[in-house]
Formats: C-alpha cells, structure tokens, sequence
C-alpha cells in the first residue's frame, strides 16, 4: 500500500520504520491508514463503536443480523471475520435464516439492556439486507422500530440499494419504505463516509430512540478506498434533547419497551411525529450532516445532492469545465450536500436559498428530496425556482429510472448552466476516434458455470410450464427459446413464493401439472413455505429442490439452519406431499442412508442420468410432489479445491481434433462453457478449456468418438518458496491524479480481487 509523500512522490507504508502493513488491520488497526471496500466498512463499523464506547467507560456489547444480497452480498462474510479476528471485543454476528428473522433479533438486542440479568449497559443493533430484503422484513422492522432503541446501545439498518438493477430482478429504491418507517436516512458516497456516518447513525440513535438507516448503493458497497482511522474521527455533538412543546423543559431518554399494544404504540406514533424526529433534525443541524460545501457570496444557482450522487454531481461538473471548488464558486454555485437526505430540516433549506435565482435538485428515482425542498421553501421569504426531474416545460431534466450517475446527470446540468455562464463551460467534446469508447463486439448473455448442476436440475420434460425464482438456476430463462429443455416460462415471482403463481393459475387452464424450480437457499429462507400452500391448494405442482450445498450467489455461504436432502424428504412428507425422489451425481452417498417413508413407498435415489424419467414419474401421482436435485455447486467446488479440502481429480477430458467434427453435440448436451471451439490447422474444432474445466464429465454423455480421458501426472509441492528478484519502481504514465479503471471478466475466476489490488498502488 502507498501514499503521497511531502514531496509528491510514493512512500511505501509496509515499508516505513517500525511499521509493516497487513490486511488485517483493516479491522484490527485503531490508527494509521487502512485500505477498505464499503462493505469491509460497515464490517467495521460495530468494532469503532465498541472502541469508542470502551474508551469512554461504557460497557457496551455490538449484535449483527440480517440476510446477504448484492450489494452486501459479503457482508455476513467479513462481520464474521471481523469478529474472528478482534475476539476481545464483545461483537456477535449472527446469520439469520431469512431477513423479517434477522430484524427481530436486532430488536432482541435493543431489549436485552431493559432486563435485570443484562450483561452490559446497552447494544448496538445492525441489521443488513438488500431492498428486496427490507420490503418483506418491513413488519418486523415496524415492530423494532416501534419497540425502540437503546440510549447505550442504537439499532442500525443497512441497506443494499440496487437502482441499475444490477443483481436484482427489480431496480430499488428504499428511500420511501425507510420514510414510511420512520427511519432517518444517512446515505454514505464514499467508503471513508460508510465508517463515518455509522458512527452518527448509532449516535443518532441512542439519542432519538430511533431506529437509523443508511443506503448503500453497490458503487460504494463495491468500492474502494483508504481510511484514515482515529477514535477520534467522529466526534459526535449532542443536540438540545429537551421534548418539543414541553412547558417543563424535561429531557428525552428512549426507553425501548416490547409491550407493543394499543393505545400504547398510538402515542408512539404521536412520539414518532412530534418529538424524535425533530430530536433527529436538530441531531443533523449540530454535526452539520446536511451541510454546504461551496458557498458564493454572489451564488445565483443552488445545487441539492446527496449520497453517491453527491460525487457523481462533482464529476459531471468537472466534465462541464467546473474541475475544482473555487472554478464552481467563481461561477456563482452553491452546493450543498445531503448526508442524512431525510427528514429535512426547513430553517436550513430557506438559509441555502437565500438570493438564489434557481435551485437544481439532483437524486435518483422518485424526486422525494425536490418534493422536500419545495415544501422547505413553500411560504417562506425566498422563493427561487425548484426543479429537478423536469425542466419547466416538462422535458426531461434528470432522470428517474435507473443508475443517475456522472453519464445521466451532465446533459441537463449543462443546459441549466448555459443560460447564465456559457462562457465559463467548456465546449462540448466531439469524441474522436482515439478517444471514443469502443463497444464490445460480442455481448456475453449469464450463464451457468462449467459443471454447475443447474445444467441438470432444471431440465425438464418436453412441454412442460415451469415456474422460475431467485437463484443461480433463473439464469436458464437466459436459454435459448427453441431448446425445450427449459420447458416454457411461467414467469419469475418473488423469493419464497416460488410455486404460488400456479395456485392462481390451475383453475383457469386446462393443463393440470406444473413444475417449479427452487434453490436450497430460497427453500431455507421462506419457500417452505410455497410448498405447504400449495399442499394446502391442493393443487398439482412438482417442486424441484436444486439442493447445490450453498447460498451461491453472494458469496458461497452456507444457508442458515440448512439439513440434509434426507431431512428435507422427511420434512415435507410429513407436510402431506405425496412422493419426495432424490437425483445425484453421486449415488454411492446415498448407500446405508436412511430415508423416509411417503405414501407411494421408500424415497427412491437416482442417478442424475435419469431426471427427465423422475420427473415423468411425478407427472403422475395428483397432489404436490418433490424432486431434491442433489449435486454441489460448481463454483463452490472449484474454491474448495483450490483450498485443498476437496481433492481435485486427475482425469482430464481431451478431443482428438483429427477426429472431431465440430458438430456440436458434446455443447448441446452438456451446456457447458469449457466446451469450447478452437481453430487448428485442421479447420474450427472443439475444445476443453482446462483452466475453466470443474471436472463434472458431461460432455462425454455425447455421441462422439474424439473424445478421450487422461490421468496427469502428481506434480509435487515445492518445498520452499521460489526466488523472486526485487522489481523497480513502477513508472506511472496516468497523466491526471485520477484514474477510473474497469476490470471486465466473469464471477469466480478471482476477477473482483483486482480491483483492491490495484487500489494498493496510488498515481502521481
């Protein structure tokens, strides 16, 4: 890791006198600089507090909940971590089975200070969970919210924002879910602003009593950036806590209490309204949260932003010619920036728009902050123009769908720029083509990983209605629409309801069977449930349970309170479902099991070869029928050998290109991506591509002579270490002090680890 020396140039930290970096110290330094991504961040976040609290004489303890989904897919991951490598400090993390689970455990921990056995004065409470998450967690986060908070402890919601539907089925925005529940929102732009603005957050909660949120897009969840640690870096400032209206001057003190019975939680509401918010206002007005950052006496124009979209208003500035602070107070702007957007506080809006001609309100999705500021502003003695979404005869200003980033945000700025300071923009560039990005040639549709068992588990019998869901195995409504393997598309519904549709469905079509595919980690999290409904519909419905051993898809955990597909089997027969069979790889496992009975007999086991008759079978017998598919994941096997704890096989599978044809029967049946064409002198081939292989010897199930099997040799272990020269200096050519690199290539071959690599090394 690097930083700028006095004299410009790099000094090298793991090599400074006395100091040797490592990658723990990003959770177990207290000072110096760390080199973090958001999300190691937030893992961060319950260690500061309870250094803070220690050191201020509290006996506090930190408590995490909540269910990983991108953007903070790995969080779960690095609180584990995090908690594995400060074991001193009293921080428990704890996975829950689903997200509404995970926020009444957090409300659990708000309470656990009020009983007589309590261990420590108070605990700080953070639930985490992408949008989606937080949509069917909203009772439970009701219910925390209304139980309240700690003044020694403060509860925390983290939550993955995914506007550009990069990882979701639907684009997101919590802001008013968050509104509805009254949760004061802060929304971090940086990584450095994630650790910061935690640490308000649970000030900010121990003071109101309320529940606090922060924002997370995936930018900054993803993101990295160096950190500047203190105890001291957040200091927070307590407000006047005196209750509004109050003739006596008393003192607010949360008091969280369980009992949430009417009328009780009516005068909270009343509480709610009247006193905690505005003890979070007057919170954000003393650490000048919602502060202005370039402030012109002569400012004609006023720009709001907040969060991330704050940074991405400073860079589309740079590219109008604004590059520096004092080039935008020159043009008469004045910007202020909005880190905790909601609620906002009236008196400080009319002080920013005060002589202002005009103010541009920039935020992404609903234009909730513009509404805010309009309704600041309404009646008060400035009155500028306030526009955001639109310009004033309708057109589109900013946009609300998708990603508002530097990109979407310059055209308009631009336009409300030119009636005034034309003169100070620069021209608008005409990209040459040296300079103009290039499209990629080829557009890479998802797709399964080499080996994946979803190549198998979701093929189905020909014209058969299937149900897709939330999963890896959604990646087959990708398929090709002429290859009936993947039957025809019912549709995708949300996570644990996979299967229902066709309850509405049954009685209104004359076909009278439907199969659902489900993922282990979805039937875990809520989707026993759809099962027992459509038991109870009575309607006929095969489930198919693709059980690949882990929550694939943010990270390869396992699934919280996950059993066995034997456990499984016993669990929904006796659930009333008429006939549970079992598809695997490996039916040798399966020898001197136990496994339970249904009402048609023994739960079978088959090879996976046979998926196709299994599901024929089950086509059969009215009533809701299972099939478990079980095989491990591919991407989760591949890290297990790389670890050494699954032993990677020898064999390889070759083709004799003499031999082969290219006809592309080897592709078709196994739908793999190491099946690949190649040129040789003999003309375009197919290929193994052995660096992606993982070993799962579908292809070989085609009708080809060229193919072949051989067994490498054992290649030992070097015993010590190989010798490497010491490289120079690099020379670095980035001619700016910023670089915006893109690192492009597919999940699970180690591309993400790029990105921190790179960002250890600092340009001039």
């Amino acid at each position: 890791m690097a930083e700028r020396d006095d004299t410009g140039g790099m000094t090298d930290i793991a090599n400074r006198p006395g100091t040797e970096y490592r990658l723990d110290d990003r959770y177990r330094a207290t000072d110096g600089r760390v080199l973090l991504t958001g999300v190691q961040a937030l893992a961060r976040l319950p260690l500061d507090q309870l250094r803070i609290d220690a050191a201020a004489g509290r006996n506090t303890a930190a408590f995490a909940s909540g269910y990983p989904g991108s953007p903070l897919g790995g969080l779960d991951t690095e609180m584990a971590r995090a908690a594995k490598l400060v074991p001193d400090l009293p921080f428990v993390h704890q996975p829950a089975v689903n997200e509404e689970l995970g926020a009444t455990a957090v409300m659990g921990s708000q309470l656990a200070a009020t009983r007589p056995d309590a261990r420590y004065e108070g605990v700080v409470g953070f639930w985490y969970g992408k949008a989606p998450g937080l949509d069917r967690a909203g009772d439970a986060l009701r219910h925390g919210v209304f139980a309240g908070s700690s003044p020694v402890g403060g509860a925390v919601v983290l939550v993955g924002d995914d506007p550009d539907c990069k990882s979701s089925t639907m684009p997101s925005s919590s802001d008013a879910s968050l509104v509805d529940l009254h949760m004061p929102i802060l929304y971090p732009g940086t990584v450095a602003e994630c650790l910061e603005l935690g640490l308000h957050a649970v000030a900010l909660s121990r003071a109101s009593g309320l529940w606090t949120s922060m924002k997370i897009v995936a930018a900054v969840a993803d993101g990295n950036g160096t950190v500047d640690l203190g105890l001291d870096r957040v200091i927070p400032a307590i407000p006047d806590l005196t209750i509004p209206g109050d003739p006596t001057g008393q003192t607010f003190i949360p008091e969280p209490n369980g009992q949430l019975l009417t009328p009780y939680t009516l005068d909270l509401e009343e509480e709610f309204r009247t006193t905690r918010m505005v003890l979070a206002q007057r919170y954000a007005n003393a650490n000048k949260l919602n502060h202005v950052t370039v402030n012109p006496t002569d400012a004609w124009l006023g720009i709001v932003a907040s969060g991330y979209t704050y940074h991405e208003l400073l860079e589309a500035l740079r590219r109008v010619g604004l590059e520096s602070s004092a080039a935008i107070e020159a043009a008469g702007i004045r910007l202020i920036q909005m880190q905790m957007p909601l609620s906002v506080d009236r008196e400080n809006i009319r002080a920013f728009a005060k002589g202002l001609d005009e103010i541009v309100v920039v935020e992404e999705k609903n234009p909730t902050l513009e509404w805010l500021v309009k309704d600041a502003l309404y009646g008060g003695p400035d009155q500028p123009r306030v526009v955001g979404k639109q310009h004033e005869d309708g057109r589109t200003l900013m946009k609300s769908h998708g990603l508002l980033d530097a990109d979407s945000i310059v055209d308009g700025l631009r336009e409300r720029l030119a009636v005034r300071i034309e003169d100070r923009l620069a021209p608008i560039e005409q990209a040459s083509p040296t300079k103009r990005l290039i499209p990629l040639a080829v557009n890479r549709t998802p797709y399964f990983c080499s080996g994946c068992p979803h190549s198998h588990g979701t093929k189905v019998p020909e014209g058969s209605l299937v149900g897709a869901g939330t999963g890896c195995h959604a990646m087959i409504l990708f398929d090709d629409e002429d290859d009936d393997r993947a039957g025809t598309s019912a549709g995708l519904g949300s996570m644990g309801a996979e299967g229902v549709q066709w309850i509405g469905m049954a009685p209104f079509l004359d076909r009278n069977h439907y199969i659902q595919n489900m993922g282990d980690g979805t039937f875990f999290h809520s989707a026993q449930l759809a099962i027992q409904a459509s038991i109870a519909a009575g309607v006929n419905t095969t489930f198919k349970l693709l059980f690949n051993g882990t929550v694939a898809m943010t990270g390869g955990q396992d699934a919280p309170g996950v059993v066995g597909p034997p456990q499984i089997a016993t669990i929904l027969l006796a659930h009333g479902a008429k006939e549970v069979m079992i598809t695997t790889d490996n039916v040798e496992n399966y020898k001197g099991v136990d496994l339970p009975e249904g009402p048609n007999g023994r739960t079978k086991v088959w090879d996976r070869s046979r998926i196709l008759e299994a599901q024929e079978h089950l086509k059969t017998i009215p009533g809701v029928t299972v099939m478990i598919h079980d095989q491990d994941c591919a991407a989760q096997k591949r890290r297990h050998r790389k670890r050494g704890t699954v032993v990677t096989p020898k064999e390889r599978v070759v083709i004799n290109h003499r031999i082969c044809e290219a006809c592309g029967d080897c592709g078709e049946v196994s739908k793999c991506l190491s099946v690949q064409p190649v040129h040789t002198p003999l003309g375009i081939k197919t290929t193994i591509d052995q660096s992606s292989c993982n070993f799962d010897f579908t292809c070989m199930e085609g009708d080809c002579p060229s193919f072949m099997t051989v067994e490498t040799a054992d290649v030992s272990v070097a015993t010590t270490p190989p010798i490497i020269p010491s490289l120079p200096e690099p020379v670095f050519s980035v001619p700016t002090h910023s670089l915006d690199l893109r690192v492009v290539g597919i999940g699970g071959t180690r591309v993400t680890r790029v990105a921190p690599l790179v960002s250890n090394v600092e340009s001039r």
